[in-house]
Formats: C-alpha cells, sequence, structure tokens
C-alpha cells in the first residue's frame, strides 16, 4: 500500500522527534486518565444518592434494608440478584465478581472426555 511507504519506523526517528512523540503520548495519556477518574467520581456520587423512586424504594423497604442503606448502589444490587435467581447468567457472573468469589475456568474438556470414555466402557461390558 503506498501508505505504508510513508511510514518511519519509531527507532529511525531523530531523539527530538522520538521525544516529542512521548509527550504527546503522555499528555494524551493523562488526559484519559483524568477522564476516567472524573467518570468514576461521577458514578461514585450518583450511586451513593437516596433512591428517588417511591416504588423502587418501597420494594427496597420490603426486603428488610435498612433505610438508610436504600440508595441507587443497593438498589443495582438487588436488580442484579433478583436476575440471577431468575436464571441470568451474565448478572449471577457480576455478582460472584463483586464477591470476589471468582475462581478460573478449568479445562472441563479433558474431563468430558475421561467420563464419556468411562462410559463407553460399561457400555461394551454390557453389550458383551
Amino acid at each position: 500500500m503506498s501508505n505504508e511507504k510513508n511510514l518511519v519506523p519509531f527507532t529511525e526517528r531523530t531523539e527530538s522527534e522520538q521525544r516529542a512523540i512521548q509527550q504527546k503520548g503522555g499528555i494524551a495519556s493523562g488526559a484519559a486518565r483524568r477522564r476516567k477518574r472524573s467518570l468514576k467520581e461521577a458514578a461514585d456520587v450518583y450511586l451513593s444518592l437516596p433512591v428517588a423512586d417511591r416504588r423502587r424504594w418501597n420494594k427496597l423497604a420490603r426486603r428488610c434494608i435498612d433505610p438508610e442503606d436504600i440508595d441507587n448502589q443497593m438498589a443495582m444490587i438487588v436488580g442484579l440478584t433478583e436476575a440471577a435467581t431468575a436464571g441470568d447468567a451474565r448478572a449471577a457472573t457480576v455478582i460472584v465478581k463483586l464477591l470476589g468469589e471468582e475462581t478460573p475456568r478449568e479445562d472441563t474438556g479433558a474431563d468430558q472426555l475421561a467420563r464419556a470414555a468411562e462410559l463407553l466402557e460399561g457400555i461394551d461390558g454390557v453389550i458383551e
């Protein structure tokens, strides 16, 4: 392609060019970090606000949640729990991750093959 001919490898640039590129990258990285941090702070503030919808507040209160603990974050957790108990696997995964009980998946393919081989051996014994 014609554009690839225009590319100059980073190692072939002068030190001042490299420094300028690195400086621009550092500035962009700092801006992205600040943006992420302010978004996280805004989410934290919103989730800590009390529930404004009276029906939702009553629903949470009926679940024996202390009135001081009823906020948007608690409403989210209750909603995730309801979805998980109704069979939503993604909601269950989110709850497990929040609790920190996530375990890495093991290779169950080998286990399944071993079980299948055992079953087939049992079937062969019955047939003979």
